[in-house]
């Protein structure tokens, strides 16, 4: 399988069953608002904005290969960018919701703007935060490349509920885990084998 044009029918197989025709509009509705906000913030790489969904999104859904939250569970994305990956993941959750954190406030005022559009305003709330100056404490967090691992752990720990469960979307090559930190790598080309884009990347689960 190819994805070296961004396309809404051609979704692999794992997924296939996973998201509905209304999602697979809000999912596309989504992908258009990041290339017009992308133009005025720089909330993804201008080089790689051509690929939004091949690139970001795609990956970003992989994560129902494997898991999916609970039902009224509150899932929180640190370091969340231009909304990723918590917006395709709440696309993709109606029942569940979720907090995007971020410390850039203009990105943080896009991505609000994007929610509103999408229609996710009651489940999906962004902040301009940082995961340090949070009181919450969450079962579910997530991010996306947002630093080197030990880095990306330090922020997450403190908003951690013991018992609960990190994915961090990340490369293979992801170095060794922190100290009090089990984890096991979920690699995308067990899933998508043919696309060379995400070998080596895929979602590391990390317990404590």
């Amino acid at each position: 399988m190819s994805f070296a044009r961004s396309s809404f029918t051609e979704l692999p197989a794992v997924l296939l069953s996973q998201l509905n025709p209304f999602q697979l509009e809000q999912l596309k509705r989504y992908a258009e608002l990041l290339k017009e906000a992308n133009a005025l913030v720089n909330l993804i790489s201008r080089k790689d904005i051509q690929h939004v969904w091949e690139h970001h999104i795609l990956p970003s859904l992989l994560f129902l290969g494997w898991w999916r939250f609970p039902r009224g569970e509150v899932v929180l994305d640190i370091g969340t960018g231009g909304g990723l990956p918590g917006i395709p993941l709440a696309v993709a959750h109606p029942d569940t919701f979720f907090l995007l954190i971020d410390g850039t406030r203009k990105k943080v005022e896009v991505v609000q703007k994007i929610v509103r559009e999408l229609g996710l305003s009651e489940r999906v709330e962004v902040r301009w935060k940082r995961a340090e100056e949070l009181n919450e404490k969450f079962r579910f967090i997530v991010g996306r490349a947002v630093a080197p691992l030990p880095r990306f752990l330090s922020w997450a720990v403190r908003t951690y509920l013991s018992g609960g469960v990190v994915y961090y979307y990340t490369g293979s090559d992801y170095g060794s885990l922190p100290q009090g930190w089990q984890g096991n790598f979920y690699a995308f080309a067990d899933l998508v084998p043919d696309d060379s884009y995400l070998t080596g990347k895929g979602i590391l689960r990390l317990t404590r």
